[in-house]
C-alpha cells in the first residue's frame, strides 16, 4: 500500500512539475515572441528614418564644410532660381544638376520618413518616455527647416509627394526628377530648392547649423534606440 501511495504521489508530483515547466516555457516563448515582434516593428519604422537622417546630415555637412573653406558649395550652384529647372533634360539631372537635385531629393525623403514615423509613433514600443522624446526630436528637425522658410505644411506635402502608395516605398532619384520636371508639381518643392541654393551660395549659415544640430540629436537618439553604431561616423567613414 505504501509503495502504491509513493508511486501515486511521485506520478502526481512529476505531472505537476511537467505542467509547470510547460506553462513557464509557453509563457517565456510568448514573451520572446512579443519582444521579437516589438523589435521588428521598431526596426521597420525607425531604421529608414535613421538612415535618411544620417544621409541628409552628411550631405548638408558637405555644404557647410565647403562654405567654410571656399565661401560656397560650387557643385550645387547650377541654378539662379527653381523655375530654371523647367525644360531641363534627363542628362542635366544626371549630370550638372545632380549635386543640387539629389540633395533636395534626400531631404524630401527625410521629410517622408519623419511624417511616417510621426504617424506611426502610437504603434511603436519604446521604453519609458522615448516615444515623447522621438516626437520632440522630429519636431525639432521640422522647426529647423521651417526657420529656413521650408514651412511645416510644405515639408509634409513634399514628404507625401515622395511617398508612393500603396507600395509604401519612396520615389527613386529618377522618379523625383520626373516629378520636378512638371512645373505644377515642382512648385511645392521650390522652398526646399531655394534653401539648398541659398546654402550653396554661402547664405543662411546659422539656419544650416541649426538644422545640422537637430539632425545630429535625432541621429544619436535613433542609434541608441536601435542599439546600433554611430550612424553619422559610419556615413563619413564610408567616404574614406
Amino acid at each position: 500500500m505504501d509503495t502504491l501511495l509513493v508511486a501515486l504521489v511521485s506520478a502526481l508530483t512529476s505531472g505537476i512539475i511537467s505542467m509547470g515547466l510547460a506553462w513557464l516555457t509557453s509563457r517565456q516563448q510568448r514573451r520572446d515572441g512579443k519582444r521579437v515582434q516589438r523589435e521588428t516593428q521598431n526596426t521597420s519604422y525607425l531604421n529608414p528614418l535613421r538612415w535618411h537622417t544620417a544621409e541628409v546630415h552628411h550631405r548638408l555637412s558637405l555644404f557647410a564644410t565647403s562654405v567654410e573653406r571656399h565661401g560656397c558649395y560650387r557643385p550645387a550652384q547650377v541654378l539662379g532660381e527653381p523655375r530654371e529647372i523647367d525644360g531641363k533634360s534627363a542628362a542635366w539631372f544626371a549630370g550638372a544638376g545632380i549635386a543640387l537635385v539629389s540633395s533636395v531629393w534626400m531631404t524630401a525623403c527625410l521629410f517622408a520618413q519623419m511624417t511616417r514615423a510621426r504617424h506611426d509613433i502610437p504603434f511603436l514600443s519604446l521604453p519609458g518616455k522615448d516615444d515623447t522624446r522621438l516626437a520632440a526630436l522630429i519636431l525639432k528637425v521640422h522647426v529647423a527647416f521651417a526657420a529656413c522658410e521650408v514651412y511645416y505644411a510644405t515639408q509634409s506635402s513634399i514628404g507625401t509627394d515622395v511617398l508612393l502608395e500603396p507600395e509604401g516605398r519612396l520615389r527613386s532619384y529618377r522618379e523625383f526628377c520626373d516629378l520636378l520636371a512638371e512645373p505644377d508639381r515642382r512648385v511645392w518643392a521650390d522652398p526646399l530648392i531655394w534653401f539648398h541654393l541659398a546654402i550653396a551660395n554661402g547664405h543662411r549659415g546659422p539656419n544650416l547649423e541649426r538644422a545640422l544640430d537637430a539632425l545630429h540629436e535625432l541621429s544619436v537618439f535613433l542609434d541608441d534606440s536601435l542599439a546600433g553604431g554611430a550612424s553619422l561616423r559610419a556615413r563619413w567613414d564610408a567616404e574614406l
